[in-house]
C-alpha cells in the first residue's frame, strides 16, 4: 500500500527528530550539570542495626551491600543494585493452630564491585496495626530461626527487633562471601491464618515478598496444610496475574522475573474444621512503521543521536556521579589531630557543664583530651579555618564520657547521618533521665504482665534547657494532657515524629556538623534521578514508537526503536543518579569529631568494668548514659555491669538505689536488669507506635480483585546483603 497512517505527520515527526538531537545533547552533559552540593559517604540505616548487634561495621540501605570499612568500600556502600536472586523458593507448612513454618530456599548472586560482603539478610513483618483500630495491632510471633548453607557461605545468624519487623542477618563481620550463594533460612510464625466462621473457611493470605529491592529470576511458592484446598489465588504488581496457581493437598505457585519492589501475595482457602481455634493475636497498643518522511541525513543524525544518547547516559552518569562521591562524598577530617579532638574553643557547651575529657564514670580521664588547643566536638569550632582531608573512618580511642552538649537522639543521627525513629525513643527516654517526664509500666491482665506506659510531665529541673526538637517531642506528648498512655499515641504522633526529625536534622545542621542537611542532600538527588527517569518514561513512550519510521528513513538498522534505546539509557541514568546521590551526604571535620567520640564512647559502653564505678555514682551514671546504650544497641551490657556494681556494693552493705524517673512494676525488687527489660520494651513498643503502621488484622485474600489484593495480605519480608 502507498498509503501511509505516517503521511499527516510531517510536523509530529519533525518536532520528535528534535525531541531526540536535543535528548541527546542534554544526556551527554547530565552528569557535568550543577547539581546539588555534597559530600561524603555515609553510614546508612543499616549501620545502625549493626551497632544494635554490637557489630563495628558500616552498611548502606536495607537492602544495599555492607563494606569493609576501607575508604573505596565507606565510597561505594549502598551503591551498586545488582545483587540478585536466581531463585528463591518459600515452602510454607501450615499447621492446625493457624501457624506457619517456612523453609526459604534462596540462591543469592552477590555483587561486590562495591566491595566486600559478609551475608544476607531477611526482614520479616511481625507487628501490623489493624485496620479500623487505632488501639491495637497484630502480631506474628517469630521463632524458631535456623539458616544452613549448602554451598559453605558463613550462616551465623543474628536477630534484630525493630519493631514492626525482625531482621535475620546472616553471616559474620569476619567472613567475606562473594559469587552466587545458597541459603536455607527456617522459622516459624504463629497466628497468620484468618478464620471465617460465616463460610466456615480460614485463609492463608500471606505477601511472600514486599517491598523487597533484590530483583528475582524465578521465585517458587509452596503451601501445605491439613487439608486440601478450596480455592488458591495469586497476584504480582498491581494485581497482576502470578505465573502459575495449583490448589491441592499442597498448593504450587510460581513467577519469572519479578522486579525489586514487586510484591507477591498468595492466598489459600481451607474447611475451617480442618484446624482448631484459630485467631488473629491482638494485642493492645499500639510498546512498525514505515518512513518517516524526514531527509535521510536528518533521520540519520536523529537516529544515532538517540542510539548514542541512550548508551552514553548511564555511563556519564555513573562516571560524574562515582567521581563526585570519590571527591566529595567522604567525610571530612581534621588533619594532623587525633579522631575526636578540634583545634579551637566550641560555640557550644557541654550538656552536663563538665568539659571533654573531664572525670568519667569510673573516676578516669577521657581519652582524647589532650593536645595543644584541642577540645571535644559538641559544637562549631571557632575560626574553622583548620586544615581538613577526607577519608575513611580511622581507628577511635575510648571516651568516657559522650560528646559534650550531645544528646543521645543526635548521636544517632550523626552515626547514620539520618535521624530515625529509635533516635526520638532514645530522647524521650532521656528527657525522662534529665526530670522532663516519668515512665511508668501499666499492669495488664496476667501477674505483672506489661501492656502499657504512663508517662507523666514533670516541672523541670533547674538549669535544664531543652533544644528544639526536644521541646517538639514533649508537646506532642502531652498535647491531650498529662498523664497519657503511650497506647493513646497510636496514630497521632505520627506528625510529631516528622517534625522532630526535621528539627534534629536543623540541630545537626546548625551545629555544623554538616554543611547541608543529610535528608534535603538525599531528597534532591532523588528528585534529579526521578526527573531524569521520567524523561526516559516520557521519551520511551511518547517517542520510542515514533522513532521506528525515522529509523527506517535513516537507514539505521536496529533491532528495537532507538528512542527506546535512548528512553531505557535516561531510566538508567536516573537509577544511577538516585543510587549514587544516596552517598552524598558527608560530615564537616566537627561532625566527623563527633562521631569519632561518638563511637569511643560506645567502646566506653561496651568495655567499662563494674570496679571503675563509684557506688554512690551508680544510679546517676546508669541512667544518664543508658540512652546513649539504647542508641547504640549495647544496652544489655550496660545493665550487666551495674547488676555487678549493685552486687559488689551489696556484699560491703551499700544499697544503690534504682532510678526513680522508670516506675517498673515487673518484680517487688527491681534491679538495673530488669529496668533496663523494661526500658528496651518501651523503646521497641514506642518505635511501633510513633510509626502506626497500616496493616490487616485478617481480611479475606478472595473479596477484592485488582490491586487491592496484592501487598493486602498478613505479613511480609524483603532481602538484601551486607
Amino acid at each position: 500500500m502507498n498509503r501511509s497512517p505516517w503521511s499527516r505527520r510531517g510536523r509530529p515527526r519533525r518536532y520528535a527528530a528534535a525531541l531526540a538531537l536535543l535528548a541527546a545533547a542534554v544526556t551527554s552533559t547530565v552528569g557535568m550539570l550543577a547539581a546539588p552540593t555534597a559530600h561524603g559517604a555515609a553510614i546508612a540505616d543499616g549501620a545502625r542495626t549493626a551497632y544494635r548487634t554490637g557489630m563495628v561495621t558500616t552498611a548502606g540501605p536495607m537492602v544495599a551491600p555492607w563494606t569493609d570499612g576501607s575508604a573505596a568500600g565507606l565510597a561505594m556502600a549502598g551503591l551498586v543494585g545488582a545483587d540478585r536472586m536466581p531463585a528463591f523458593d518459600s515452602a510454607f507448612v501450615v499447621d492446625k493452630d493457624g501457624g506457619i513454618t517456612v523453609t526459604e530456599t534462596i540462591r543469592y548472586a552477590f555483587d561486590t564491585s562495591g566491595g566486600t560482603r559478609r551475608g544476607i539478610f531477611r526482614t520479616i513483618t511481625v507487628r501490623q496495626g489493624v485496620d479500623g483500630r487505632p488501639d491495637v495491632y497484630r502480631y506474628l510471633s517469630l521463632s524458631g530461626v535456623t539458616v544452613s548453607s549448602p554451598t559453605g557461605a558463613n550462616s551465623t545468624v543474628q536477630l534484630v527487633d525493630n519493631g514492626a519487623d525482625v531482621t535475620i542477618r546472616v553471616g559474620s563481620p569476619s567472613v567475606t562471601v562473594s559469587g552466587t550463594q545458597t541459603y536455607i533460612v527456617r522459622y516459624h510464625l504463629a497466628n497468620v491464618l484468618n478464620p471465617f466462621t460465616d463460610s466456615q473457611t480460614a485463609e492463608f493470605y500471606y505477601n511472600v515478598i514486599k517491598d523487597d529491592t533484590v530483583p528475582k529470576d524465578r521465585v517458587t511458592v509452596s503451601v501445605t496444610a491439613p487439608a486440601p484446598t478450596t480455592d488458591v489465588r495469586c497476584t504480582r504488581g498491581v494485581g497482576a496475574a502470578c505465573d502459575s496457581a495449583t490448589g491441592g493437598a499442597t498448593a504450587n505457585f510460581a513467577v519469572s522475573g519479578l522486579a525489586a519492589r514487586e510484591n507477591l501475595t498468595i492466598a489459600t482457602r481451607y474447611p475451617l474444621s480442618a484446624f482448631g481455634l484459630i485467631a488473629p493475636d491482638i494485642r493492645t497498643g499500639t510498546a512498525s512503521a514505515p518512513g518517516s518522511g524526514l531527509d535521510e541525513g536528518v533521520a540519520r543524525v536523529a537516529s544515532l543521536a538517540s542510539v548514542a544518547g541512550g548508551l552514553l547516559a548511564p555511563i556519564i552518569a555513573l562516571i560524574a556521579m562515582g567521581t563526585l562521591v570519590a571527591t566529595r562524598g567522604r567525610d571530612e577530617w581534621y588533619a594532623g589531630l587525633t579522631p575526636g579532638l578540634t583545634p579551637g574553643p566550641l560555640a557550644g557547651g557541654p550538656v552536663d557543664g563538665r568539659p571533654a575529657g573531664s572525670m568519667g564514670a569510673g573516676g578516669t580521664f577521657g581519652a582524647g583530651a589532650t593536645g595543644a588547643g584541642a577540645t571535644g566536638a559538641g559544637g562549631i569550632p571557632a575560626g574553622g579555618g583548620a586544615p581538613t582531608r577526607r577519608g575513611r573512618t580511622p581507628t577511635v580511642a575510648v571516651q568516657f564520657n559522650p560528646p559534650p552538649g550531645v544528646q543521645p537522639g543526635l548521636v544517632g543521627t550523626v552515626i547514620d547521618e539520618s535521624a530515625d525513629t529509635l533516635d526520638v525513643s532514645a530522647t524521650v527516654i532521656d528527657l525522662a533521665v534529665r526530670g522532663f517526664l516519668r515512665i511508668e509500666e501499666v499492669e495488664g491482665g496476667g501477674m505483672f504482665a506489661r501492656t502499657d506506659w504512663r508517662l507523666t510531665e514533670l516541672p523541670p529541673r533547674d538549669g535544664e534547657v531543652l533544644r528544639p526538637y526536644e521541646e517538639n517531642v514533649l508537646r506532642g506528648l502531652f498535647e491531650q494532657g498529662s498523664p497519657v498512655l503511650l497506647s493513646d499515641l497510636k496514630n497521632h504522633f505520627a506528625g510529631t515524629l516528622s517534625a522532630t526529625k526535621d528539627l534534629m536534622y536543623d540541630e545537626v545542621l546548625s551545629r555544623g556538623w554538616f554543611r547541608k542537611s543529610p535528608q534535603s542532600q538525599r531528597m534532591a538527588w532523588r528528585g534529579f534521578g526521578f526527573f531524569v527517569m521520567g524523561a526516559g518514561l516520557v521519551t520511551l513512550f511518547a517517542y520510542g514508537s515514533i522513532s521506528r519510521g525515522i529509523d527506517v528513513t535513516s537507514g539505521v538498522s536496529l533491532p528495537i526503536p532507538s528512542g527506546w534505546i535512548l528512553g531505557a539509557g535516561l531510566l538508567l541514568a536516573g537509577f544511577v543518579i538516585q543510587l549514587f546521590g544516596a552517598r552524598m551526604a558527608a560530615k564537616t571535620a566537627a561532625g566527623s569529631a563527633v562521631l569519632a567520640q561518638s563511637l569511643g564512647f560506645r567502646q566506653y559502653l561496651v568495655t567499662a568494668e563494674a570496679n571503675q564505678i563509684r557506688w554512690e555514682e551508680a544510679q546517676e551514671i546508669f541512667s544518664r548514659y543508658l540512652p546513649f546504650a539504647i542508641v547504640f544497641g549495647v544496652a544489655e551490657r550496660w545493665a550487666k555491669t551495674f547488676q555487678e556494681v549493685a552486687a559488689a556494693a551489696a556484699a560491703a552493705g551499700q544499697v544503690v538505689v534504682m532510678p526513680d524517673w522508670y516506675i517498673y512494676h515487673g518484680t517487688l525488687f527491681p534491679d538495673f536488669g530488669s529496668i533496663v527489660d523494661g526500658v528496651d520494651s518501651f523503646s521497641t513498643t514506642a518505635s511501633g507506635t510513633f510509626q502506626s503502621t497500616p496493616g490487616s488484622s485478617g481480611g479475606s485474600g478472595f473479596g477484592s480483585s485488582g490491586g487491592s489484593f496484592s501487598g493486602g495480605g498478613v505479613g511480609g519480608s524483603s532481602s538484601g546483603s551486607w
